[in-house]
């Protein structure tokens, strides 16, 4: 039982540092992206605001809510491997 939980605690953990270093990349890959948007039309208005409304509805997108699928799938995935290992 405990080795179960350590690998769970480690897991969890592991997982949590990945969800991180995700976030931080899709921002930063949003945030290009705005940026170039923002040259090819035209350079209108100034650029930080647009930017940082750009990254707002980024915020509010379903895009970011995706990252949870981290946490989900490989929860999913071990207990399925779980029950078939235990009880089949």
């Amino acid at each position: 039982m405990l080795g179960f939980l350590r690998f769970l605690v480690i897991g969890l953990v592991l997982l949590t540092a990945l969800y991180m270093l995700l976030g931080i990349y899709l921002r930063s890959l949003t945030r290009e992206r705005l940026e170039d948007d923002w040259e090819k039309e035209g350079s209108i208005g100034a650029r930080e605001d647009y930017v940082e409304e750009g990254m707002r509805e980024y915020e509010r997108s379903f895009r970011p809510k995706l990252l949870l699928l981290v946490y989900i799938l490989p929860l999913v995935v071990f207990a399925a491997i779980f029950y078939v290992t235990n009880f089949m």
